[in-house]
Order: C-alpha cells, then structure tokens, then sequence
C-alpha cells in the first residue's frame, strides 16, 4: 500500500551517509588476501573462526582449480547451496532452501540493476559473472536483512573483484562439449590488462565472452538460451595521498540470445534476447590513525528487447521490450570504542524506475510498434531508504556478541526493521559455539506489484497480473553451530530455521478458450507461509600435505502452507571432494567430486522425487610464471534426466597465458 515519503527521514540518511566523511571506520569493504578472513557478514574485516554467520569463501585457487567460468560454475561445491538450470530461465540457486530470489548477489558489495520478477530475478545472473577478474566469493547464509535489508532473506552471495597489483596482461580460453554431442558446446573468451601502479592511478580492465551453441530437441526447439554474451569491466584506484583512495568502476553487459520454441498452434517460433546493461561507480574511502571510511554513489541501466518470430515466415509473433534505471547512495563507518566495542553505523538511499511493456501503472504510457505489432507500455518507480547499526561487543576473552539492525523504508511501504544477534563462544582453544537469532524481509519488487503481461509459453497463453497491495516478505530465523579443528581434522555442525510469512506466491487459474487454447491467469498474492528447518555438516581433514578430503551435508524439511513441500528443494544433498595440490612452483592441483542429491522434489502436484549423483573432476597444471593449462570431465558417467536439464557427461578445457 502506497504511502508518503517523509522528507525527514531523507534528511536522517544524507546525514548518516555523509558522516562517512568525517568518522573513522575500522575496515573497509574490499578484498583480503586470505582466505581466513571475510568482509561480508559484518562490513568489517573480522576472521572465519570469529564471526558467528555461517560464511564460506570460495578462493581464487578454488576458481582455478575447478575451471570455474561463471558464478554458476563457482558454487557447485557449496554448502547448502543448490545450483539448477530450468532450461531457457537461466539458471537458479537455493541457498538454505529459499528461493533464487531470496539470495542479493552483489558484485563489491554493490546491487546490481537486474531481473526483478517473482520467476527471474537472480536467474539469469550465475551466467552472466565469468570468474576471470574474481578474487574470492564469499557467501553468508542465513538472513542479514540486519546490514543488507531486502533481498538478503536467504543468505548473501558477495563477489569481490581482483585489485591491481603489478603490470601484466592475461589472456584465457576455455571451450566445453558435450562428449556425445561434440559439435554442441559453449566457447569462454577473457582477457585482463593489470596497469599496476603508474602514477596515481592503478586500472584493470577485463573483457569475456561467452558463445554458446544450441541444444536442439528432437522437434527442433532449444533446451537452451544460445548465442553471444560480453562484458567490459575497468575499475581503477586513484591514490590521493594520506591514506585516501578514490575508487572508480565501469561494468558493461551485452547479450544476443536465441532460443526456440512452440507456438500454441504447434508452429515453431525463435525468441531473440537483446540485453544491455551498464553499470558505473564512484567511491571514496580512507584511513585515519584508528580506522577508515567509505562513501559511494553508483547507477545502472538495464535494457531488454525481446522479439519472437514464426520460423516458417519469419512474422514477428510477439515482442516486449523494458528499461530499468536504479542509482544507490551508500556510506558506512566502524568506530572503535574502547577496548571492547566496534560500532558500525551506515545509510542507504536507492532509486528504481522501471519502464516497459509488462508493467500496467497507466503512468507514463507510451505505444511501441515493431512490424505490424504495437503494443502498450507504462511506468513505475520506487524509493527505498535505510539506516543500520551495529556492535562487535568483545565481552572478554571467550565471548564476541554482535547486535545489529537494519530498519528500512519506502514510497511503496511501509517500514520495517530487521534485528539480528549473533555470539561467537570459544569453548576452548579448538572448538567454537555460533547463535544467531533474526528477522528478515524481502520487499516486494515493482514487477510484483505492477506486471501486465501475457506470453506463449510451452504452448500455453499465460497471462500475469501484478498486486500493488502485496506486502513485504518477512522471516524469523534461529542458528545454532559448533565448529572446531583438531590436529589434521576440522568440522562443523549448524541447526538453522527459517520460518517466513507473508510470502507472496501466484494463485493461477487454466482454462481453454475456443480459439485460443489453454490460458493460464496468474496473480500474486501474500497467502502463504515456509518453514524451513535444517542441519548442516561440514567435516573435513588433511591426509598428507598434499591430499585433503572434504565432506557436506544438508538436510533440509522445508515446508509450505498446508505442510507441503516445497519444490525444487531435496531433502538431503552434498558432496565429497578429494582435493590434490603438490605446492610446487609449478605443479599440479586437482579435485575430484561427487555431488548428489536424495528426494528433490521436481513437481509437487505430480509427486515427482528425483535421486541422483554426479562424478566430476579437474585438473590444473601451472607449466611456468606465463602459462597454465586445465582438463575437467563434469558429469563424468553421462547422467541424463530431460526434466532436471541434465544433458550428459561435458568435457571441459583451458589455458591461461601471461605476458
């Protein structure tokens, strides 16, 4: 429900945001060179041992080791992370059985302009990140709403990128097929340009490209998205002096994609996806004798054109086009209090317009024509904005207790504010006890409140109306962990529950029109509710200083409205991995995995439980300083399953030259 924007409150951020440049902080939010250290669960550098979220970090020589090409790739090893591809959406990922879009990826710390309705949002982002400028991924799981406020209802994937460190050019390819289809595949160009420090400033500019081969049917539709995707990212420091630094980022998106399907008349029709988007930023950030502090604006704009044509005659069928525009103005500082507290205080101010031909505000209304189809469009908008506190409490010794909350508000909604506490209790010099207690919420995005829209899809009108009523998401979660190395072994065991309301779902009604066909008429709605409770266990030990074996472990029992389960989730899944590395100058790494899954749940009305395990293996060679090579089998004997989007055994290559 709408309601006014109070005009103090806008005043309280640009205050909290501006203190920024006057307050010490204790720790930026930028890249660490170990991977005992994370930046993301409290914007402040703290150690894994010591911070009570449940966090991993996935490392440059993890990226490297597995041959990782894009997010999707990166996560398969996680825990409690489930990493699926429906086909032509893109790909999704469930962190602690929420769903794709209860996760907020960012890249730096930073949102990006993207998808934003109930079935895309973060789909189709796995693809889009190529790993070749990555320096770690660390992911929090578990709602931080506390720090991020919406969309962190999940968990927090943050992308953090390589920094300059001395002048050399690197060039990578890594092509993949598929073993029984060798002609189908997909091909990964990218290259990296380090300027080291010259002068005052420090660039690096990266450039990728995907192209990806079609995966035909029997009938000649597509299982998948096909075609070209680039990126075109330069971030660059510039030293000031003083321990201040001016930090300056352009990220460029471009997609041309095809994929093929059917027409409700059986006829079949080419859908080409034209996307754009281009992101800047701006930050400032500093030192003093006691801490540092950040401050930043960034913006983006995302377009999309999507076209479909009759393949028998070429006709335009349908098309639907959007532009999203969203400008964020953050800042956040950490003080030092005494010996025993650390205060982080910060603000956020956001903007989202968005307009297109699937939104029906009747604001700003405007006719499009391609061909001899028009259609109609409008727009809509939204302002967010938030205010964040929260202490690191070192209590003494063997206790760290960190409250926190987050408290945010729009044009759209109404207030809400997120809690959290987390405690860290050292048992003794081995072993650690983790509790986190919360609330989060998921606000709900201008596509559920205002889409209009109606499309074939497999065959079927289907027909979505957006609710402006709809509510904010929101979740109570409770964490309970201990966590411990002993000699060569290391483990941990995690209790969690999440039990979320208000949980905007679509309520669909089919039906056959004369004429027409089968139509779907969908509406969102906040009617439901999940409860999600689960163990984790992670073990671990080193067999030698060359070997180590992995294991995790997720059950999960998550549970909708009328107690059903929920799709997409599997009641227990993990993996178990035998890592190589003989530390050599030049040497060998290698990792050998088995990912599997037990009861997923791929369709609730047909009761549709899937069982399966998937081999995998990479190997990594550094041959000298300028070049390294990688072989990888994923899906090593051939596993098939048309529903899961499971197409066979893929075999994998790349080589990396530096100069």
């Amino acid at each position: 429900m709408n309601k006014p924007f109070h005009g103090q409150k806008l005043t309280l951020l640009a205050m909290s945001v501006l203190a920024a440049l006057t307050m010490p902080v204790y720790a930026a939010e930028e890249a660490v060179n170990t991977r005992d250290v994370v930046v993301t669960a409290t914007r402040t550098e703290q150690e894994i041992k010591e911070t009570p979220s449940a966090v991993e970090v996935i490392t440059r020589e993890d990226l490297d080791k597995i041959g990782a090409n894009n997010l999707a790739d990166a996560l398969k090893m996680a825990t409690s992370i489930n990493v699926g591809s429906p086909a032509m959406a893109g790909s999704d990922v469930t962190v602690r059985g929420m769903s794709t879009r209860h996760t907020l990826i960012m890249v730096n710390g930073k949102r990006l302009v993207s998808e934003g309705s109930y079935s895309t949002a973060n789909s189709y982002e796995l693809e889009r990140i190529n790993m070749e400028n990555v320096e770690r991924i660390e992911i929090v799981r578990g709602p931080v709403s506390s720090l991020y406020g919406s969309d962190a209802l999940g968990g927090v994937i943050n992308i953090i990128t390589r920094k300059p460190e001395k002048e050399q050019f690197t060039f990578s390819l890594s092509p993949q097929r598929y073993t029984d289809k060798s002609s189908i595949g997909s091909d990964n160009y990218a290259m990296r340009y380090d300027t080291g420090k010259s002068g005052k400033w420090s660039w690096i500019i990266s450039a990728d490209r995907t192209e990806t081969d079609a995966y035909e049917n029997a009938d000649n539709t597509t299982k998948n998205q096909f075609g070209r995707r680039e990126n075109l990212n330069m971030e660059g420091t510039y030293d000031l002096a003083g321990d201040q630094y001016l930090d300056v980022s352009v990220n460029l998106l471009r997609e041309d994609l095809n994929g093929r399907s059917t027409e409700t008349s059986g006829a079949l029709r080419n859908d080409d996806y034209v996307n754009t988007r281009d992101q800047y930023s701006l930050g400032f950030r500093g030192k003093t004798s006691n801490g540092d502090y950040q401050i930043r604006t960034y913006y983006g704009e995302h377009d999309k054109t999507n076209k479909g044509f009759l393949l028998a005659d070429g006709s335009l069928a349908d098309f639907d086009v959007s532009k999203r525009k969203t400008w964020t103005l953050e800042g956040h500082v950490s003080t030092q209090i005494g010996d025993r507290h650390l205060l982080t205080t910060g603000g956020e101010y956001r903007t989202e317009k968005y307009r297109g031909t699937r939104i029906g505000t009747n604001d700003k209304v405007f006719d499009i024509t391609y061909g001899n189809l028009t259609k109609q469009g409008s727009q809509a908008d939204i302002d967010y904005s938030a205010f964040y506190v929260q202490d690191e409490w070192l209590v003494n010794d063997r206790l760290l207790i960190i409250p926190s909350v987050r408290y945010d508000d729009s044009n759209k909604f109404s207030g809400s504010a997120s809690p959290k506490v987390g405690m860290t209790y050292k048992m003794n010099d081995h072993y650690r006890l983790k509790l986190n207690v919360g609330k989060g919420f998921k606000a709900p995005t201008l596509d559920d409140m205002y889409m209009e829209m109606t499309k074939i899809m497999g065959g079927m009108t289907v027909h979505v109306t957006g609710n402006p009523d709809l509510k904010p998401e929101k979740s109570t979660s409770y964490e309970l962990g201990i966590e411990g190395e002993k000699g060569a072994t290391f483990g941990k065991l995690t209790y969690f529950v999440n039990d979320v309301t208000d949980l905007i779902s679509t309520k669909t009604k089919v039906s056959f029109i004369p004429g027409v066909g089968m139509r779907a008429d969908s509406t969102y709605l906040n009617e439901d509710k999940a409860d999600i409770d689960g163990v984790e266990f992670e073990i671990g030990r080193h067999l030698s200083d060359k070997i180590t074996l992995k294991m995790n472990y997720t059950y999960l029992d998550a549970t909708g409205t009328s107690g059903q389960r929920l799709e997409g989730r599997a009641k227990q899944q993990g993996t178990v991995q035998l890592h190589y590395d003989d530390s050599k100058e030049n040497g060998i790494s290698a990792v050998l995995w088995n990912e599997w899954k037990k009861d997923y749940l791929y369709s609730s009305s047909s009761k549709i439980n899937k069982t399966y395990a998937l081999w995998n293996i990479s190997v990594n060679k550094k041959w000298n300083d300028n070049f390294s090579s990688y072989v990888g089998v994923e899906n090593i004997f051939n596993k098939k399953d048309i529903e899961l989007n499971l197409l066979g055994a893929i075999l994998q290559a790349g080589m990396t030259f530096k100069l």
